[in-house]
């Protein structure tokens, strides 16, 4: 075991075995060029006695996470014991997944590392927890946790700490993940040998992971910042004859052609040239395969539901419309939180938000009394609006009926459905008409913060911009056929 302590890689690589993703079998793992440029970074900290501190933006299908669990392990079965590790990753599945590497990595370690008994070299449930195993040999526990459900990380003292796919906690709810990491950070001791790796593939630009990665990249962070581009990546390449060559250069567009100027081999840039075909915009092409991290965060999660010509222009609050002139859009939420009440109206012939109310950690029912009393007080009719989280209940229909039930006047859609759940489907239909109204000059807006929501209103995560979804929803009612709203309710 001495010959290892100081050698990762050829611990990594006589010790451990991994699912080749062609064959399926299991084969020893050897680092590929990422893995080996990363690891680097790793062990220059670690080496120089340093807390090690990674933040880690993916491209895809290069092994990063492969790459940390194993090294963590390596801590645990080599160098330390009784260093405790975490797995915290955006669902319990993605957890599982990346403590079933470690799994397998005890189930074919050899034997002739195992000191002592060999099932001392397995994972127990530690005190009949469903989240913690322990391996008896080395006295180590390893946590799983994930960002719905971070109870695991509360109270327990950790040498380690894998953050895995942080952009996607949550769904991608900056509270939630600054929360979680800053109580990891909290349990884990600035040591030598202690580990925090922080890593996910992009998702925007609006959450926590991007907005770490800009602090670390700016030397403002305790993390240095790693990330791998696409031309890496020893399978994206394409091999060309000789007499290939000058046809793949003359075929490269302006863009590929810097690639090359930047000193990104013909045969990989030949490669990239051909997998855009699969994509239907270059744009889609950088978020799946990004050449720098700025192209992965811009283009991740790409797809904004509204452009800039598309969202309407500033203004001047015009000031509260006589009663009975206004629609109230309540926007409900099962966690209570990002609720709203946005009042709206058309003024000068235009659609245009008056005031909106934040009814953040209400229960739904408390918003639904809250909003009808004030829709009440303004003479304004009352519609409800959601965007369901995966997996989460819905609330709007029943919100909508206890309204009704409630007294308060309600406005209905063309369907006659005094309320508007938004999935793929009613988020673009309302995002169309949002924009038609805009485009023909009959929408402004009076509230700077709202304006940048709907310019990043997004089909993933519609929920983390609630001022957007309102003014969606209120276009919607508002648009011309609706049954229960004319043009002469909001005069």
């Amino acid at each position: 075991m001495k010959d290892y302590r100081e050698d990762f890689e050829r611990w990594a690589r006589d010790c451990v075995r991994i699912t080749d993703k062609l064959t399926g079998r299991p084969v020893p793992f050897r680092l590929n060029a990422p893995q080996r440029r990363v690891l680097g970074v790793l062990e220059e900290m670690r080496r120089g006695g340093e807390p090690i501190r990674l933040i880690m933006l993916k491209a895809r299908q290069w092994g990063g996470s492969t790459l940390v669990q194993t090294y963590m392990a390596w801590m645990q079965l080599v160098r330390r014991k009784g260093w405790n590790s975490l797995i915290c990753a955006h669902v319990k599945d993605a957890s599982a997944q990346i403590r079933g590497m470690y799994s397998q990595l005890l189930r074919e370690y050899p034997e002739g590392m195992k000191a002592g008994e060999a099932r001392d070299w397995a994972f127990v449930p530690y005190e009949k927890s469903q989240s913690v195993c322990w391996i008896p040999a080395r006295e180590a526990q390893v946590a799983i946790a994930t960002s719905l459900s971070p109870n695991t990380v509360r109270g327990s003292n950790f040498a380690m700490a894998h953050l895995s796919e942080v952009a996607f906690w949550a769904d991608g709810d900056e509270r939630v993940a600054s929360e979680i990491v800053r109580t990891v950070s909290g349990s884990v001791a600035r040591e030598p040998d202690t580990l925090v790796v922080m890593e996910s593939t992009a998702n925007g630009t609006d959450n926590y992971f991007c907005r770490e990665w800009r602090r670390a990249v700016a030397g403002k962070s305790d993390k240095r910042a790693v990330f791998v581009p696409w031309h890496e990546i020893e399978i994206y390449r394409k091999e060309l004859a000789e007499g290939e060559r000058a046809a793949a250069e003359a075929s490269l567009d302006d863009y590929e052609r810097g690639l090359l100027a930047d000193g990104v081999e013909l045969e990989r840039v030949a490669w990239y040239h051909e997998k855009r075909r699969e994509y239907a915009t270059h744009e889609a092409m950088m978020a799946e395969f990004p050449s720098t991290a700025e192209e992965a965060f811009a283009n991740a999660g790409c797809g904004s539901l509204l452009a800039e010509g598309q969202v309407a222009p500033l203004a001047e609050s015009p000031g509260a419309p006589a009663d009975g002139g206004a629609l109230g859009v309540l926007l409900v939420s099962g966690d209570g939180q990002g609720q709203l009440l946005s009042f709206f109206a058309e003024v000068d012939g235009r659609f245009t938000p008056l005031v909106d109310e934040r009814l953040d950690g209400l229960t739904p029912g408390r918003a639904v009394a809250e909003a009808a009393a004030r829709c009440r007080g303004k003479g304004a009719r009352l519609v409800v609006a959601e965007a369901v989280r995966p997996d989460g209940p819905g609330h709007a229909r029943r919100c909508a009926r206890r309204a009704a039930m409630l007294g308060v006047p309600m406005a209905y859609d063309e369907d006659e459905r005094p309320y508007v759940v938004f999935d793929a489907v009613s988020l673009a239909d309302c995002g169309d008409v949002y924009a038609g109204l805009s485009e023909d000059g009959r929408a402004v807006e009076t509230d700077a913060e709202a304006r940048q929501e709907l310019l990043r209103c997004s089909r993933l995560r519609p929920w983390a911009t609630p001022l957007a979804l309102t003014r969606l929803a209120a276009a919607r009612f508002m648009a011309e056929g609706s049954p229960r709203v004319s043009v002469e309710d909001f005069l």
